[in-house]
């Protein structure tokens, strides 16, 4: 008989080996029971490790032990699992709260500003007259006059700044033709 068969904990040990590797290439972000897998290929293996130190080491005790083993991995695994999935859904839960606790926070702080300026308007109302209310009505009329003088100044100054660039390019344009015509005359080739 081959050695392999006389001794079935090296098989099993071999395959834990190779689905230890690509149970761990799989990542850890993603979904899946990966502790219970996990746990149910290391209880087989200690298992049938297990299970071929007890009695005259036969397969089937190899076998038995690793059947135990890997249900026993499986559950510690499981429970595992279900704890992490338990800690990201609280993490969800606490972001969730704070995300709306950040909101109550600003709607609160809008609501203060407006609660402030309507104060604000009402203590100037009680205390306003006739008086305060035409004093600021000429001030305004005042600057609204200052602010119109200067658009008209602006614009003025931007049609003038206009002309003179349009009288540069006309000069421009005139000694080049000035030129040109005088080279002629000179009987020199015209550029």
């Amino acid at each position: 008989m081959c050695q392999v068969y006389q001794r079935p904990w090296i098989l099993l040990l071999v395959l834990f080996l190779f689905t230890a590797g690509c149970a761990s290439t799989g990542g850890g972000g993603g979904g899946g029971p990966q502790g219970q897998t996990f746990g149910m290929i290391i209880g087989a293996v200690l298992g049938g490790v297990a299970g071929s130190q007890v009695g005259d080491g036969s397969s089937t005790n190899v076998m038995i032990g690793a059947v135990l083993g890997g249900i026993a991995g499986g559950a510690i695994g499981q429970r595992h699992d279900e704890y992490r999935e338990a800690l990201r859904r609280e993490e969800a839960q606490r972001q969730f709260e704070y995300e709306q606790e950040m909101e109550r926070q600003a709607r609160l702080e809008r609501e203060i500003e407006t609660l402030e300026e309507q104060r604000i308007r009402d203590a100037l109302a009680r205390q306003a007259t006739d008086e305060d209310v035409a004093l600021a009505e000429a001030q305004a009329a005042r600057v609204q006059r200052q602010l119109d003088e200067k658009k008209a100044e602006f614009e003025a100054s931007q049609e003038r700044a206009r002309r003179i660039q349009e009288a540069r390019e006309r000069i421009e344009q005139a000694q080049r033709e000035l030129d040109e015509l005088e080279a002629r005359e000179r009987g020199e080739p015209v550029k």
